[in-house]
């Protein structure tokens, strides 16, 4: 994994791309691979790739970047891993090409060469990468279909910029950082930013599943899908898999997961996800180090992962390693924390953590069980909305009183002394796609007002519910026919775990040089697992822990504690924002993300200051 990035003069009459950008592009995302650099420019400098290297596989020179392919016609700039780059090798070999390397890049090249867009299916792991064909004088970007690994992307006169990081574009390239509507108004409802906004007016993030081939001479033409989440999930057939089906398509992830030319550790919580992985890895032989984060405040409280995560360390005969966090450590790497943060959000703050810890063991891969809540239903809004919307003949009379009353939600909020979100429900609870959003939310449409001045407001969700790429994914699982299970699924996955649980994972871990794998994100588990998520009865985590192994029965009827940290606590010790829960945190991040405004050499400010 690395942190790529680079420029196309794509113009008949453009000029050369000023190397120094580029330059600059690597330098910001140094940490992100701290093993080397490298950049490449065509004899015109109408193209400049950049790259940062976190060597992984191949880890010798002979898998430096960018990396041109044998025959010199393909130049390429690439982050992530491919799984599944030995039988693809050999798969080329029979098909008579020749390789100079063993690394999975040289392979990605030659897929494309071979196969050209059908061969984007073919891949296994996650990916976003920057392709030169001088040949055609064409450059292609493409990301994997569950948006593992980011790509933003900027156009301006003339020329596309690209990079790992939007705010690595925000701060060294010539592109638009005027303050995006929709994605502050996203930000303030959801706690993130959703895609397909950035922070930024002028930056986009590269559609996940998809290819963008921008051509010399011609303008760009809209990105292409080759493979989306949300057409993976319209596609399956209900049929359900046993036991020992499911197991064999989980040790197999697993094992795609563990490749890798260094040692491989792993994130160890006390959910069945963690363990399940590790479980699994023991049954393919693999002995991981895990790592537990621990907190002086959770000692002895449900919250506390590290007396079960040892447990089950003991019994699976691995390694074992707690790193305890305190409040004043915290306040030490809590500056470092918001200098590496991409794009505001109010998670990441756990990974950030356990990623330095496992980091701090010496280890540049490690497996965590993000994702585990989607494929198998753990997240309450699995049961939660379909409840409402089988409840929906209570809301009816109730919505047509509260209609009448001036004041409505606030005034029924401080009668009933309930979260907003659930007096909320009065109005949203004819539609899962509302009631999904509902749950996930932070602040109500309504409470904007106290937050942002009408300006934001208005453009920011007329801009969401109008173009905003949640809310057709939502509209068109609905339409497909989808169960409310599988819809719940799919939401999950294309919006909440993409725009902020991946988002941060990536930014996070890399901070740290570490490569953080999710065994359970794949898209070939994903089409195996798939026709039983659309089921009259779908997978669920006692499925999980059941499949895994004998040894996952002290997980068994365990309550769902999550991964959490003391963060409330922390952020309104140092804020003095009493807000509950994590609005207060939202403020703080906001306030931080104003002040680098400021700070960093922004090249386009905005007229408005949100």
């Amino acid at each position: 994994m690395c942190g790529i990035a680079g420029g196309f003069s794509f113009t008949a009459d453009g000029g050369a791309v000023d190397r120094a950008v580029v330059a600059r592009l690597n330098e910001w995302q140094r940490r992100r691979g701290p093993d080397g650099v490298g950049l490449w420019a065509s004899p015109d400098d109408r193209v400049v790739l950049g790259h940062r290297r976190l060597a992984i596989i191949e880890t010798g020179a002979a898998g430096a970047q960018p990396m041109t392919d044998a025959t010199g016609r393909w130049v390429i700039t690439f982050n992530g891993e491919i799984y599944n780059y030995r039988e693809l090798r050999s798969e080329l070999e029979r098909a008579g090409r020749t390789f100079v390397t063993n690394s999975d890049t040289e392979v990605l090249i030659n897929v494309v060469a071979e196969w050209g867009e059908a061969g984007l299916k073919k891949l296994r792991g996650m990916f976003a990468f920057a392709l030169w064909d001088s040949h055609e004088g064409e450059l292609w970007l493409v990301r994997d279909p569950y948006g593992i690994k980011p790509l933003y992307v900027a156009e301006t006169g003339g020329t596309i910029w690209f990079a790992s990081q939007a705010r690595a574009l925000a701060t060294c390239a010539p592109v638009n950082t005027a303050r995006s509507a929709p994605g502050l108004a996203g930000f303030y409802l959801w706690g993130y930013v959703p895609e397909p906004y950035t922070w930024w007016e002028g930056i986009r993030p590269l559609p996940a599943g998809h290819v963008q081939r921008v051509r010399a001479g011609e303008r760009p033409v809209a990105p292409k899908p080759f493979m989306t989440v949300e057409a993976l999930y319209k596609s399956f057939a209900p049929r359900e898999l046993g036991a020992d089906e499911l197991q064999e398509i989980l040790l197999e992830t697993v094992r795609y997961h563990l490749v890798a030319d260094v040692p491989v550790g792993m994130l160890l919580s006390a959910g069945t996800d963690s363990n399940a992985i590790a479980v699994l890895a023991g049954k393919l032989g693999q002995r991981l180090i895990a790592v537990t984060l621990a907190f002086e405040e959770y000692a002895g409280t449900p919250q506390d992962e590290t007396g079960l995560a040892a447990k089950m360390a003991r019994q699976l005969g691995i390694p074992h390693v707690v790193s305890t966090i305190t409040r004043d450590e915290f306040e030490s790497v809590v500056d470092d924390f918001f200098d590496n943060m991409d794009q505001p959000s109010t998670d990441g703050l756990n990974m950030y953590l356990v990623s330095r810890a496992i980091a701090g063991q010496g280890f540049k891969v490690a497996l965590c069980g993000l994702g585990g809540d989607e494929l198998f239903g753990g997240y309450p809004s699995f049961r939660q909305i379909p409840k409402v919307l089988n409840a929906g003949w209570l809301f009816s009379p109730l919505r047509a009183v509260v209609r009448y009353i001036p004041g409505n939600f606030s005034l029924i909020n401080a009668m009933l002394r309930i979260s907003p979100k659930w007096s909320g429900a009065l109005s949203h609870s004819g539609s899962l796609a509302q009631l999904y959003f509902l749950r996930r939310a932070l602040h109500l449409e309504e409470e904007l007002e106290m937050l942002l001045d009408k300006y934001w407001i208005d453009h920011g969700l007329a801009t969401l519910i109008k173009s905003g790429n949640a809310v057709s994914i939502a509209q068109n699982l609905e339409k497909a026919g989808l169960n409310r299970h599988a819809q719940i699924a799919a939401l999950e996955s294309s919006t909440y775990m993409r725009s902020q649980l991946l988002r941060d994972a990536d930014w996070a871990s890399m901070a740290h040089g570490l490569e953080m794998r999710v065994p359970f994100v794949d898209t070939h588990l994903l089409q195996r697992l798939g026709p039983w998520i659309v089921a009259a009865k779908p997978p669920t985590k006692l499925d999980l822990a059941r499949s895994a192994g004998k040894e996952m029965d002290v997980l068994v009827n365990r309550p769902k504690t999550g991964f959490t940290t003391p963060v409330r606590g922390w952020a309104m010790a140092r804020s003095g924002n009493l807000a509950h829960g994590f609005r207060g945190w939202a403020s703080e991040v906001h306030r931080r993300f104003r002040a680098f405004d400021l700070e960093e050499p922004l090249k386009v400010q905005s007229k408005r200051a949100a």
